[in-house]
């Protein structure tokens, strides 16, 4: 094996491990999106959009996830 398979090799894991390093980057940024979604919360619109345009700090971020565990989600209304 020569060495420009292996520094290939060594190419095609950095960049596997960017690309899942990109992808928990993402779901941890969206995280109080994905709550409000799961809990049905009445505010997803609102919270979605503290999350695209504040998330990139910490507190917008830490605001949103606190909004999307409130107690404001859809009743389920059983007859």
């Amino acid at each position: 094996m020569g060495i420009e398979a292996i520094f290939g090799t060594m190419l095609m894991f950095m960049l596997f491990g960017l690309a899942i390093g990109g992808f928990i980057a993402l779901a941890l940024y969206f995280l109080p999106v994905i709550i409000a979604a799961a809990r049905k919360h009445n505010q997803m619109l609102a919270i979605t959009l503290i999350t695209i345009f504040l998330g990139w700090t910490f507190l917008g971020w830490l605001a949103a996830i606190l909004w999307s565990l409130s107690p404001d989600v859809v009743e389920n209304k059983e007859n």
